[in-house]
C-alpha cells in the first residue's frame, strides 16, 4: 500500500487484535504530521456550495487523498477514506429530508400517523446513488493507496428515532411497540442489504477485509455497532427493543464493536458483555467525562468479561493505560502526536509498556 510501507505487519497485528491477542504489545493507532508529505496533486478546492461539498465524489475522493498524503501512519495507523454523508444516512434512503451541515447532516421525521406514514426504502432516491457515487469515486482513486471504509448507515433503532423524533419514539415503545419492533426488523434487514452494495465497492480497493469511521482493518465483514437511544431508555426497554437488532447484527458481521458512547450508556453495559456474538467495546468518554484513562476499572471489566477494547485518549496517558489492561485485545488510538520520530518512539516504549508489570 502505496501510504502504508508496513500494511502486512499491521495486518497480522490487527489479525491478533480480532483473535483477542497480541504480538508483543497492543494494537496503536498512532498519527503524526509527514515530515515530507507525499506526491501527488494539490489540495483541491473547496466547492463554494455546502451540499456540493460535502457530497460530491470527485472531490471528496480528491481532498481525502491530499489529507492522507500529508499523514503518516505509524504502528497499526491505516490510511482510510470513509465516505461520511451524516451519521445515520440510511435514514436518507426511506425519505427522511436532510438538512445538510458543514461537519454532519440531521435527518428529520417522516412518520407522523403508524398507519398511514410507513418508510419505504428508495434503491434510486439521489442520497443512495450519492453514497455509491462516492464510495465507487474513493475506490477507484485509493486502489493500492489506501483503504476506503463503509458510509456510516446508523444503528437502526437511531434511524427509527429520526423518522419519529426522539421524545415520541421513547413513549411508541410503550403505545406501539409491535409496529417500531416491525420497522426495527425492516430497519436491520435494509441494512444488511446496504452494508453488503457498499462492501462489494470498497474490495475493490481494499481487497479481503473491511473498515468503517474507526479505520481498524478486520479480515472480513466489522463494523462498530451502537444505539445512541440507549442513553434514553431503560434496561428493560433496551433489552425488548435494541438487544434484539445488536444479536441480529452480530450475527451478520464477522466481527463487531460497540460504540459505548459516555456515562449515559453504562447501565446497559452488563447486558452489553453478555451477547456472545459481539466481540468488543469502543469506550468513548463523551462531552465533558474524564478522559478513557480515568476509566481503567470499567475497561478492566470488560476485558474479565473476554472483550476486546477499542481505547482512544492523548499520548500523555498512553503508559498508565498499557500498564494498566492487558495487551490482549486492546487497540490504543493515540493523538497528539507531533512528528515521524515521535510516533517511532511510542511504539518502541509500548513494547517496553506491555512487558513490563500490570498496573491495578
Amino acid at each position: 500500500m502505496l501510504y502504508k510501507d508496513d500494511w502486512e505487519q499491521a495486518q497480522e497485528r490487527l489479525k491478533a487484535f480480532w483473535a483477542n491477542d497480541c504480538l508483543g504489545r497492543p494494537a496503536l493507532g498512532v498519527t503524526a504530521p509527514r515530515g515530507k508529505p507525499l506526491p501527488g496533486a494539490p489540495e483541491p478546492k473547496a466547492p463554494e456550495d455546502l451540499v456540493t461539498r460535502r457530497t460530491d465524489p470527485e472531490y471528496l475522493a480528491a481532498r481525502a487523498d491530499f489529507a492522507l498524503r500529508q499523514t503518516y501512519f505509524a504502528a497499526e495507523a491505516l490510511p482510510v477514506m470513509w465516505p461520511n454523508l451524516g451519521p445515520g444516512v440510511m435514514a436518507a434512503y426511506f425519505g427522511s429530508p436532510v438538512t445538510v451541515h458543514d461537519g454532519t447532516n440531521w435527518f428529520g421525521e417522516v412518520i407522523a400517523d403508524w398507519e398511514r406514514d410507513w418508510p419505504r426504502f428508495d434503491e434510486n432516491c439521489w442520497w443512495w446513488q450519492r453514497t455509491l457515487a462516492v464510495t465507487e469515486a474513493v475506490a477507484e482513486m485509493g486502489r493500492g493507496k489506501f483503504l476506503v471504509g463503509i458510509t456510516d448507515l446508523g444503528g437502526t433503532m437511531d434511524i427509527a428515532a429520526s423518522f419519529r423524533g426522539s421524545q415520541r419514539l421513547q413513549m411508541d415503545l410503550i403505545e406501539h411497540p409491535e409496529q417500531v419492533k416491525r420497522l426495527r426488523d425492516l430497519l436491520v434487514g435494509r441494512w444488511e442489504w446496504c452494508y453488503d452494495r457498499l462492501l462489494a465497492i470498497a474490495r475493490r480497493c481494499n481487497g479481503e477485509g473491511s473498515t468503517q469511521w474507526l479505520s481498524v482493518w478486520a479480515p472480513g465483514k466489522m463494523y462498530n455497532i451502537q444505539c445512541d437511544l440507549c442513553c434514553m431508555i431503560s434496561s428493560p426497554m433496551f433489552e425488548e427493543f435494541v438487544a434484539p437488532e445488536l444479536q441480529a447484527l452480530c450475527w451478520f458481521l464477522d466481527y463487531s464493536t460497540y460504540h459505548l458512547d459516555g456515562p449515559g450508556a453504562l447501565h446497559h453495559l452488563d447486558r452489553l458483555l453478555a451477547i456472545p456474538e459481539l466481540n468488543g467495546i469502543q469506550w468513548t468518554p463523551g462531552s465533558g467525562a474524564p478522559p478513557s484513562v480515568e476509566w481503567l476499572d470499567l475497561l478492566r471489566r470488560c476485558q474479565r468479561a473476554g472483550k476486546l477494547l477499542h481505547v482512544h485518549d492523548e499520548v500523555s496517558h498512553a503508559e498508565k493505560i498499557i500498564r494498566g489492561l492487558s495487551p490482549e485485545g486492546l487497540y490504543l488510538a493515540l493523538g497528539g502526536v507531533r512528528s515521524e520520530e515521535e510516533a517511532h518512539d511510542l511504539v518502541r516504549l509500548a513494547g517496553q509498556w506491555a512487558a513490563g508489570p500490570r498496573e491495578g
